[in-house]
């Protein structure tokens, strides 16, 4: 590899560690958010921070694999798998967490609705 692409895959692979750590943070502050009963909103917030943040950090990984020789593009891929792994996870955990909350919420206005309904057909004068 000649200097001026292993100066380019060097800022490429500085830019995407500086990347990974938002990600990471991210993850454990979703996370904590489940964990801690946050409402809906609050995790669905956290989760588009996430993919916009992850989105980012595979733009970088493309870039690196693009200029890394073959010998260590394995180890690439594998460290890739990881991120992408722990964030299929998180989303999944996000989606679930925010129908569960959407459904409980749902259940409890039904059951909170006024029981004393009298049908149309009782309220019109013939």
């Amino acid at each position: 590899m000649d200097a001026a692409n292993q100066a380019l895959l060097e800022r490429a692979k500085k830019a995407r560690s500086v990347s990974r750590s938002p990600v990471t943070k991210q993850i454990n502050k979703l996370e904590g958010e489940i964990n801690n009963s946050a409402d809906k909103t609050t995790v669905h917030e956290i989760y588009m921070q996430l993919k916009s943040k992850f989105e980012e950090l595979s733009a970088l990984d493309k870039e690196v694999e693009s200029l890394i020789n073959i010998e260590s593009l394995e180890d690439e891929i594998v460290t890739r798998e990881e991120y992408r792994d722990k964030f299929i996870i998180w989303k999944i955990s996000a989606e679930r967490y925010i129908g569960r909350v959407s459904s409980i919420a749902f259940q409890n206005s039904v059951e909170n609705q006024p029981q004393n309904i009298t049908s149309l057909n009782n309220t019109v004068p013939f």
